[in-house]
């Protein structure tokens, strides 16, 4: 069974004291250049031009292109706090999305932007690209909210809701690819407008399905989805405290890789 509660580490966090770096009142929606604001020249360039910006990691794990937002400072602790061994982390910015529409009705779409996370069941048939077979490849093969741990098989409908709550936690049952089937726990966090969510595996993990490489609780998926007013910027972790085993490391980073890319393109395909 789950050995702690995501919704009370992040109560700890005191993430709901948080000040969002902002534009005036009128408004909610971030400033680029000030969320940005770390980033090198050339690194906001590739970001604006390319719509994407990544970051590996091998052997330790401190964000480096995590977003200023006052969620950044609980979001790193998260990552450090686990002494997470490899990872990557990617950056990137949808300049396709609807502005118009936000400003007409913020709320409506910041609804949106926020269940858009909770519907899990769509992440069924997710696909990437696979560089070694020149293909594209299902990541997530099944995918369903359950009531708890002991009720994998129990497939409840996807929560969304109809008013955003500060936070809020569930279970997930998944299968895919790379790890094949396991359980987590999956965590949300909303400061207007910054929406966090935080996926934690409670089962452990399987390479090729008989090769155990994560334990319990020691793989983190973070997404950050924040609108500024150059596009709507999305901030993935995937990042794990792996066991050593050479065979699974040499291809963990195109896992992983593959796992946090895939989720934007499945998140953009669901606000598009």
């Amino acid at each position: 069974m789950i050995k702690r509660s995501l919704v009370p580490y992040v109560a700890l966090a005191t993430l709901f004291t948080m000040t969002i770096t902002a534009l005036p009142a009128q408004t909610d929606i971030l400033s680029f250049d000030r969320v940005t604001s770390f980033l090198s020249s050339q690194q906001k360039s590739d970001l604006i031009n390319e719509g994407e910006l990544t970051e590996f990691h091998f052997d330790s794990f401190d964000p480096l292109l995590l977003p200023d937002t006052g969620m950044s400072g609980d979001i790193r602790k998260m990552v450090l706090d686990e002494k997470l061994n490899m990872g990557i982390e990617g950056l990137f910015l949808f300049k396709e999305f609807d502005m118009e529409s936000y400003n007409a009705d913020p709320e409506k779409t910041k609804l949106a932007l926020y269940n858009t996370l909770r519907s899990v069941s769509t992440l069924e048939g997710t696909e990437y690209y696979s560089a070694s077979r020149d293909e594209m490849r299902a990541l997530f093969v099944e995918s369903w909210k359950i009531p708890d741990l002991d009720s994998a098989r129990d497939r409840l409908p996807d929560p969304v809701v109809s008013t955003i709550p500060t936070r809020d936690s569930f279970f997930i049952h998944q299968k895919d690819k790379s790890f094949g089937k396991h359980e987590s726990e999956m965590g949300f966090v909303y400061d207007s407008p910054v929406i966090w969510s935080v996926i934690i595996n409670q089962t452990p993990m399987y390479y090729k399905g008989f090769l155990r490489v994560i334990n319990p609780q020691q793989l983190q998926i973070h997404l950050v989805v924040m609108p500024t007013d150059r596009g709507l910027l999305f901030y993935g972790i995937s990042a794990a405290d792996t066991i050593n085993i050479k065979a699974f490391r040499e291809k963990a980073n195109n896992s992983f890789y593959n796992r946090v890319k895939a989720l934007y393109a499945w998140y953009i395909d669901g606000i598009d």
